[in-house]
């Protein structure tokens, strides 16, 4: 009878022992585990969409973006006539031949024929190399208006071409792919708007030549006229 007890306490302890090893799943911390992991597997995602769009937005506001504003850099000078380009109005005549040095061929020819219609005289004393006042302030005057005729000429021709030029660029205005291409063209639109602007001025600073030759011409005379009365007395 103690026999059978024992042998079947051993069957009793031995499959509690045999089970103590097996793993418990407990559903409440895996329903936690699996949302833990759920979350961060939402918030990697998150962060490489960031990482995109950061890497996309610098892509977009830095870089060379050359060829898309390399259309707009000739709006004011590249394509014609240019302010720059008339020689000093001291030295457009060379021994009485007209000399507009890298002005463009059209512009000195209507310049030329201008100033040559007028039939003037070459001094108003007849001499050559003369020091008289009134023949230099008289060359200096022949000289303003042939210079002026070339700055008008010049002017009219690249008033056009600027106007198409610029009307031009006005149609590419929103093609740029991003917004450093939008910068980019601003900027150069900016730039030829300054260089258009340099152009006026150098057309205003014509006319002031103008008017002091001008000025010149008439300060001369009245010298003149105040030597022949001293002279005459």
């Amino acid at each position: 009878m103690k026999l059978k007890v024992l042998t079947l306490s051993v069957h009793l302890v031995l499959p509690s022992a045999a089970l103590a090893d097996v793993p418990v799943i407990d559903k409440t911390n895996y329903e936690v585990a699996k949302k833990t992991a759920e979350t961060t597997d939402h918030i990697l995602d998150t962060n490489k969409n960031i990482l995109s769009t950061v890497q996309d937005t610098l892509k977009a506001v830095t870089g060379d973006r050359g060829s898309t504003a390399a259309p707009l850099k000739d709006l004011a000078v590249g394509n014609g006539f240019s302010v720059s380009a008339v020689p000093s109005f001291d030295s457009i005549l060379k021994e009485g031949v007209p000399n507009f040095g890298a002005m463009s061929g059209d512009i000195a020819k209507a310049a030329t024929t201008f100033i040559n219609g007028l039939q003037l005289v070459k001094s108003l004393s007849g001499k050559e190399n003369s020091t008289f006042s009134g023949d230099k302030s008289y060359e200096q005057l022949v000289n303003t208006v042939l210079g002026v005729s070339a700055l008008i000429n010049g002017s009219q021709q690249a008033i056009e071409t600027r106007r198409s030029a610029f009307q031009q660029a006005g149609s590419e205005i929103g093609s740029a792919q991003d917004i450093k291409g939008s910068i980019d063209q601003n900027t150069q639109l900016q730039v030829q708007s300054g260089l258009t602007l340099n152009e006026m001025i150098g057309v205003l600073n014509g006319a002031v030549i103008s008017l002091q030759a001008e000025n010149q011409r008439r300060l001369t005379d009245i010298s003149n006229t105040k030597k022949a009365l001293t002279y005459g007395n």
